[in-house]
């Protein structure tokens, strides 16, 4: 099976509707901005609002999908520099990070690659709780630590 024939399990993504929302808000933000032309400090933050909006929604379509589970196991993970594709040999361990707040608790997937670096996806990136794609990773055949959060 040629490298670009991989069957794709499973893929994680910022959900499409949440990613148009960001750019509609922004635009809706920057119409906003261009109607308070009258008073130049809120045109200016409203405006600067409206850019980071957009940016950030553009940034959540560009990199859709973020995670895709292959066979092999083999995870592609998407960047805005391009796609990395990780064998089962290329990385140290997943797992799911848990921080408490004050409101209540976050959680994150940590991908530990054995050149000290992290990929950190939280449900935003991946449109799933954690640690459910976790769990799918480990049933795939990848290194999962046990969280006992």
């Amino acid at each position: 099976m040629d490298n670009n024939d991989l069957a794709v399990h499973e893929q994680w993504a910022t959900p499409l509707p949440a990613a148009l929302a960001l750019v509609g808000a922004g635009i809706a933000l920057g119409a906003a901005a261009a109607a308070s032309y009258a008073e130049p400090p809120a045109m200016v933050f409203i405006g600067l609002a409206a850019v980071a909006l957009i940016v950030s929604g553009a940034v959540s379509l560009l990199r859709r999908p973020r995670l895709v589970l292959l066979d092999g196991p083999e995870l592609e993970v998407r960047t805005l520099r391009g796609t990395v594709r990780l064998g089962s040999g290329d990385i140290a361990a997943v797992s799911v990070l848990t921080t408490r707040r004050i409101v209540g608790r976050s959680r994150q997937l940590v991908i530990d690659l054995p050149d000290d670096r992290l990929l950190v996806f939280g449900r935003w990136d991946l449109g799933e709780e954690p640690a459910a794609v976790a769990e799918k990773l480990r049933a795939a055949g990848l290194p999962v630590k046990d969280s006992t959060n």
